[in-house]
């Protein structure tokens, strides 16, 4: 039993609970980051999932094939050292400069490579870059498409029990949560419309297949996710997931009457009340309910898309400027807060940068500018590479004009691209992506996806 369950299931227990320490740590450390990602890929080639048939010897040799010949491994080595060289290259002191009559940061002690003006601010990012590449790979190497099920349910059940938290939190304080270790409301947000469309996914897979007992666990993670996002998350996405509901509503009604298994109105009743109840508790009963309902008002509704008309292209131009300095190279993890004030010009500008504090409105902004084109385009690589693999497999498989291709799996399939579209949506208007969790979670979902396309029959 030990060795069934050391072998078979260890590598996804472990990235469980690596996603598991990003979601509810207060506090990231490097030394954390470096373990986390070390143990998971070492268990991961030491102990991997043996297939049926398959000598353990074997199942080593076949993981460490795969991680040798994945373009993922390899960009993410050259991501990481890139990030972790610009937190040693740092600080960088800042002070007058009598030349040029004002006050400049000093230039690093490398100047041809990335730095930090203050490398503890960039500590979070990279901990968690190190943990969602170490996640990634794990996915893709190492776990056979059943669990890379049981491992987006888990990840769902994970960011689910973030909504018990805060009912505990704002039944103890008497308001709601603003969920900070996550990076604040828009992002849990965001976290939990991306985990609720890929547990839907999962329910209506199950549901079709006679799985009951992923399906059972899948719509408990969703339902969670759903709660938390109507109680607790920003209109935006609380509307968004009241598309998604009611989406889902409908083909629940159409995937009963099109299975013919057993008593339609139970099975109806089974797959649509938990949803509809959830997000009736998440408007109604829970603390947060009041500030959502009052954030979806004509005059708050308004006053909020008027700011963010004059925020996001105010903080996009001083982004630009900024990049221009420094091209290449950026300046840096949270380099923008430091330098961006620099470039701020006029009462109206000025007035602008108070009112809507010190970040930038866009992780692809946010990216470019803080780690340069050079940064960009190394952080880029991985994710890209893993939606490239889906989009090709997508590719071959609407050019196939003989049926070849097997569609099993097509529902997860198109809850995770909901999933991550409505995480890269969300990066357009926030930086999700900077934060731990976030990012861990996205790219566990990219990982997995590419297990859900049309395959050869």
């Amino acid at each position: 039993m030990i060795r069934i369950l050391l072998t078979k299931y260890w590598v996804l227990v472990h990235l469980l609970l690596v996603a598991g320490t990003l979601c509810f740590a207060p506090a990231l450390t490097v030394g954390f980051g470096l373990w986390a990602a070390a143990s998971l890929l070492l268990m991961t080639l030491c102990l991997p999932p043996v297939f049926r048939g398959e000598s353990f010897w074997l199942a080593r040799r076949r993981v460490a094939q795969a991680m040798r010949g994945d373009v993922v491994a390899w960009s993410a080595l050259l991501c990481v050292a890139y990030v972790g060289v610009g937190l040693l290259n740092g600080p960088r002191a800042f002070g007058f400069e009598p030349e040029l009559l004002r006050w400049v940061y000093a230039p690093p002690r490398m100047p041809a490579m990335p730095s930090s003006i203050d490398p503890a601010e960039g500590v979070p990012f990279f901990v968690g870059l190190l943990c969602a590449l170490a996640c990634a790979l794990a996915v893709r190497v190492g776990l056979p498409r059943g669990q890379r099920l049981y491992a987006l349910i888990g990840l769902g059940a994970l960011t689910g029990t973030l909504a018990a938290v805060g009912v505990g939190v704002a039944l103890a304080t008497g308001g709601a949560p603003s969920f900070g270790w996550l990076g604040g409301r828009f992002v849990a947000s965001a976290l939990w419309l991306m985990l609720f469309c890929v547990c839907l996914g999962i329910v209506g897979e199950a549901f079709l297949e006679g799985r009951l007992r992923p399906c059972a666990a899948a719509l408990a993670a969703a339902c969670l996710n759903e709660m938390a996002l109507f109680a607790f998350g920003t209109p935006l996405m609380a509307g968004l997931g009241a598309v998604v509901t009611v989406v889902w509503l409908a083909f629940a009604a159409f995937a009963v009457r099109a299975c013919g298994r057993g008593l339609a109105l139970l099975w109806n009743t089974v797959l649509m009340a938990p949803v509809a109840l959830s997000a009736g508790v998440g408007f109604a009963l829970l603390p947060g309910a009041a500030a959502v309902w009052a954030g979806v008002g004509q005059a708050s509704l308004a006053a909020g898309v008027e700011a963010f008309l004059a925020q996001w292209p105010f903080r996009a131009g001083l982004a630009l400027e900024v990049l221009g300095r420094n091209p290449m190279l950026g300046v840096g993890p949270e380099g923008f807060a430091h330098t961006a004030r620099f470039y701020v010009e006029g009462s109206l500008a000025w007035g602008l940068w108070r009112e809507g504090g010190t970040g930038v409105p866009c992780d692809f902004l946010k990216l470019l500018c803080e780690r340069g084109m050079i940064g960009a385009l190394l952080l880029l690589i991985p994710g890209g590479a893993m939606l490239g693999r889906c989009l090709m497999r997508w590719v071959a498989f609407s050019q196939d004009r003989r049926r070849r291709y097997s569609l099993r799996y097509v529902f997860v399939l198109v809850g995770s691209l909901l999933g991550v579209v409505s995480m890269l949506g969300a990066s357009l208007v926030g930086t999700p992506l900077h934060e731990p969790a976030a990012l861990c979670a996205f790219l566990i979902v990219c990982a997995c996806m590419g297990g859900w396309m049309p395959r050869p029959r």
